[in-house]
């Protein structure tokens, strides 16, 4: 073979490889945003196949099955994200130092988040909107996904507010982490809940907005504080 011949041969090898992801990156984005529209329920092979503009048997090839697609739509982003967060947050720790603080955390963990949100444009707002319906769906209740793709973030997140808040227990900084969560994740969702709560005062897809109300709600949340007596906690309930 000549070195013509195998300079043809490689560059037709790159050229499947690169059809062949971009087949994949297409199946990937349309099961993204039918998944965040739809749910993973309320989704068939079928319609991601279709809205693709690929054959079924492709889709299978690729990823055997539904929740194979699924976790790989799940996964796909996770990393860039990942990255994002603990960047910022290795950045914000060394910085402070001793000097660390609740708020500086929530800074380093969702302004730089928010700002990739942005950057991303529609297809990302709809991966977010996939990890909404996982954050307030039951443990283990997607076949084939087990936790979240973006433990190791959360995960290095918790530890650094400890040090950030000695006085709290373990027990009190996972709740704190629990209720940011819930509000990233409805914040994340876009329901027009609270479009329609504030009669158009607030909008729910106004992510700057979120963000900067978030840390100042947030900021304070684990400063010391009388724990309520168990009479006032029921009669709340």
């Amino acid at each position: 073979m000549t070195k013509v011949e195998i300079s043809v041969t490689a560059s037709r090898k790159r050229t499947n490889t690169e059809r062949r992801q971009a087949s994949r990156d297409r199946i990937l984005t349309a099961a993204e945003e039918l998944f965040a529209t739809g749910g993973y329920n309320g989704v068939s092979m079928k319609q991601i196949a279709d809205a693709a503009k690929v054959d079924t048997s492709l889709m299978h090839y690729y990823f055997s099955t539904k929740e194979g697609l699924f976790g790989a739509v799940a996964a796909r982003r996770a990393d860039a994200v990942n990255e994002v967060r603990l960047t910022a947050l290795k950045r914000y720790a060394d910085e402070a130092g001793d000097r660390i603080t609740v708020e500086g955390l929530l800074r380093a963990y969702l302004e730089p988040t928010f700002a990739y949100v942005r950057r991303g444009g529609e297809s990302l707002r709809h991966y977010l909107a996939i990890i909404a319906q996982l954050n307030s769906t039951q443990a283990n209740a997607v076949p084939g996904l087990n936790g979240s793709p973006f433990d190791p973030a959360v995960r290095e997140f918790i530890a650094l507010l400890q040090r950030a808040a000695p006085h709290r227990t373990a027990a009190e900084v996972h709740w704190f982490y629990h209720m940011l969560s819930g509000a990233i994740s409805l914040t994340w969702a876009r329901t027009g809940r609270l479009d329609t709560l504030s009669d158009g005062l607030c909008r729910s897809d106004d992510f700057d907005t979120a963000c900067r109300e978030m840390i100042a709600v947030f900021a304070r949340g684990l400063d010391v504080r009388e724990a309520p007596e168990a009479s006032d906690a029921a009669s709340l309930a």
